[in-house]
């Protein structure tokens, strides 16, 4: 898939494929921690942060408002050395790009999940590490 930094409206949205069975998970560990996968139960790994170094470090403290998201004027754009992801939402999905190159206009993987979807699974991931706690398990049960 191309896309140039300032086309993505231009973009052949319905060419996407949609995977309803996402999920954001942690990958097996490597010497550098865990990193996050986007997954498809049927399909395998999507995606992946393979620059976000021990991310199991990292959700015991993640908030909804630490979930990569982006618009299509302004989307979620993370880059390293030898790779890029482009994130964005649009018409009731997010879509991503993945590429082997931080300036990458040409992404080899590419998908869409309903923006629900995409929602739940991190909001999943998020409570198995950063579970809330009721107002009780913090202060005790009120004195009657």
């Amino acid at each position: 898939m191309h896309a140039a930094d300032d086309s993505l409206d231009e973009l052949p949205f319905d060419g996407f494929p949609v995977y309803d069975d996402f999920a954001v998970v942690l990958g097996n560990p490597s010497d550098t921690g865990h990193h996050i996968e986007f997954v498809s139960v049927r399909h395998g790994r999507l995606a992946h942060f393979p620059a976000w170094d021990h991310a199991e470090r990292d959700l015991p403290h993640f908030t909804p408002g630490d979930v990569p998201h982006g618009t299509l004027h302004a989307p979620f754009d993370d880059r390293d050395d030898e790779w890029r992801m482009l994130l964005f939402e649009h018409g009731g999905y997010v879509y991503v790009l993945e590429a082997h190159a931080p300036n990458a206009n040409e992404f080899p993987r590419f998908f869409r999940v309903p923006s629900v979807r995409y929602i739940q699974a991190w909001a999943a991931l998020i409570d198995q590490h950063n579970p809330l706690s009721s107002l009780e398990d913090v202060f005790g049960e009120a004195d009657a």
